[in-house]
C-alpha cells in the first residue's frame, strides 16, 4: 500500500514540476513590473503592484496614475511579456491535464493492437506477485504473453506505471469472457489462472475451457480441498504455493546437493542449459529404433529420462530401449555444445 501511494505521489509530483516554470515566470513579471514602476513613475508599492496585476492579465482597467513615455514603453513590454505567460501556462496545462490522457489512450491503443497480432501466446490472469515471476520467467524464454489485471496496486500495474517492462498488459476483469476472448484466447498456447481468490480461479478456468477446449491451463490454489475441483473443471495443472514451497525446503534440507543441481538446471537466467521434450508421435522416424540409435548426443542432447505410453517415468534409460509412439523423451542440452532446433530432432 505505502509503496503505491508513493508512486502515485511522484507520478502527481512530475506532472506539477510542468506548472512550476510558468508560476516562476509569473512571479518573476510581477516583480519585474512592480518595480518598474516603482522606479519609472515614482509609485507606491501598492499601486506598482495593482497596475502590474491589470496590465499581465489585460482586464482592461484604466491607468492608476497618467504615465510617462518611458512608462507608457515599460508597459507594452509588460503586456508582451504576458502574452507570453499565458502561453507557457497554456502548454503546461495541455501536457499535465490532456497530455496524460492522450498517453494513455494512444498506450491502450498500441496494447490492443499488438494484443490482436498475438498466436500461441500465453494469458496470464492476475498481475500478484505469482503473475511477476510467470512473466518474468517468459520474458526471458522469448514467449509472447498478455496479463489481464484490474487492481492498480499489483505488482505488474506499479511496474507498468514506473516503465520498468515493456509487457502487454489490459486493464480488464478476467473473470469476464469478453476479456478473455479480447486477449485471443482461442490462439493461445495456455493459460496461467493466479487470481488471489480460489473461487475466482475455478470461474476462469471454467470459462477458459470452455472458449477453447485444446488450451493449457494451469492455475494456483490457496486451499487444497480446492484441488479436485480445479482438476474437473478442466485445469491441466493445479499447482499449490505452499505446498511447492514446502516441499522444495524439504528437499533442500534433506539433499541439498541434489536441490542445488536442479535449481542450476532449471535456472536459465545464470546458466545456458536448455531442456526438451521429443514425443514420439505416429510415422515418427525414430519409432522402432533404439534409444542408442536415435542421435540425440550427436545433436547437443542429454537423455535424462523417458516417459512411457502408460506414464511410467524412466529416469537414467538403458541405451537399447527401443521407442515406440505414445514415449516421450526428456533431452537436456549441454552448455559445452550448441544444440539444434526442435524442428531438426523431429
Amino acid at each position: 500500500m505505502m509503496s503505491h501511494w508513493y508512486s502515485v505521489i511522484l507520478l502527481y509530483f512530475r506532472d506539477l514540476r510542468l506548472l512550476v516554470r510558468p508560476a516562476l515566470f509569473l512571479i518573476f513579471l510581477t516583480f519585474v513590473g512592480s518595480s518598474g514602476y516603482i522606479m519609472l513613475e515614482g509609485w507606491r508599492i501598492i499601486d506598482a503592484l495593482f497596475m502590474t496585476i491589470i496590465t499581465i492579465s489585460s482586464v482592461g482597467f484604466g491607468e492608476v496614475h497618467p504615465l510617462s513615455d518611458h512608462g507608457r514603453l515599460f508597459t507594452i513590454g509588460l503586456i508582451v511579456g504576458g502574452v507570453v505567460f499565458y502561453g507557457l501556462a497554456i502548454d503546461s496545462f495541455l501536457k499535465v491535464f490532456i497530455g496524460r490522457r492522450f498517453r494513455m489512450y494512444v498506450e491502450e491503443a498500441r496494447v490492443k493492437d499488438a494484443v490482436k497480432k498475438l498466436n500461441n501466446h500465453f494469458i496470464i490472469c492476475g498481475g500478484g506477485r505469482m503473475a511477476l515471476a510467470i512473466g518474468r520467467e517468459l520474458e526471458r524464454s522469448n514467449r509472447p504473453f498478455v496479463i489481464l489485471e484490474t487492481n492498480a496496486e499489483s505488482p505488474t500495474m506499479q511496474m507498468k506505471k514506473a516503465g520498468k517492462a515493456d509487457w502487454l498488459i489490459i486493464e480488464r476483469d478476467a473473470l469476464l469472457e469478453e476479456s478473455l476472448q479480447e486477449v485471443g484466447i482461442e490462439r493461445a498456447a495456455g493459460l496461467a489462472a493466479v487470481l488471489p481468490s480460489d473461487p475466482d480461479n475455478l470461474f476462469v478456468v471454467l470459462s477458459a475451457r470452455r472458449l477453447n477446449p485444446k488450451l493449457r491451463i494451469e492455475t494456483r490454489i490457496a486451499k487444497e480441498s480446492t484441488r479436485d475441483k480445479m482438476l474437473q473443471a478442466g485445469a491441466n495443472k493445479v499447482l499449490s504455493p505452499y505446498t511447492a514451497g514446502g516441499i522444495q525446503m524439504a528437499r533442500s534440507l534433506l539433499q541439498p546437493d541434489v536441490d542445488d543441481f536442479l535449481e542450476i538446471v532449471l535456472d536459465k537466467s545464470n546458466y545456458e542449459f536448455e531442456m526438451t521434450v521429443h514425443p514420439i508421435k505416429e510415422n515418427d522416424a525414430l519409432e522402432g529404433h533404439s534409444l542408442r540409435d536415435a542421435g540425440f548426443r550427436a545433436k547437443g542432447f542429454i537423455t535424462i529420462g523417458i516417459r512411457l505410453a502408460s506414464g511410467k517415468l524412466v529416469f537414467a534409460p538403458n541405451p537399447d530401449i527401443i521407442l515406440h509412439q505414445g514415449m516421450e523423451i526428456l533431452l537436456l542440452a549441454s552448455e559445452m555444445e550448441q544444440p539444434r532446433k526442435q524442428e531438426e530432432l523431429d
